[in-house]
């Protein structure tokens, strides 16, 4: 059995999500990757590197880790219309992992 973690939920919970890719690394099989602007249940989904998540740190972990696993974007903002958003929440977090953040 694995876990599937989404780090927008994380951080919502009061969670590094940092923290707790290295303290279960092992059962990670999926990471939804998201940015928030609130640490509390009321926290709303934002363009990745707008909010409160400690973006690069998480790619550092991640690589820290060596994790191999999936990490898929999840976008719940303007789902009109939310291509803009999706296209600027990629291409924040491809920037950050190359620039080696």
């Amino acid at each position: 059995m694995g876990i599937c973690i989404d780090i927008g939920h994380t951080v919502r919970d009061g969670q590094d999500p940092s923290v707790d890719v290295e303290r279960y690394i092992t059962r990670i099989f999926d990471i939804h990757t998201k940015d928030v602007d609130g640490a509390t249940k009321d926290g709303k989904t934002v363009e990745t590197g707008r909010g409160i998540i400690d973006i690069p740190k998480f790619i550092a972990t991640l690589r820290k880790v060596k994790y191999s696993g999936k990490c898929s974007l999840e976008f719940e903002k303007e789902m009109k219309d939310n291509l803009p958003g999706i296209a600027e929440s990629i291409g924040y977090f491809r920037g950050a992992m190359a620039c080696g953040l």
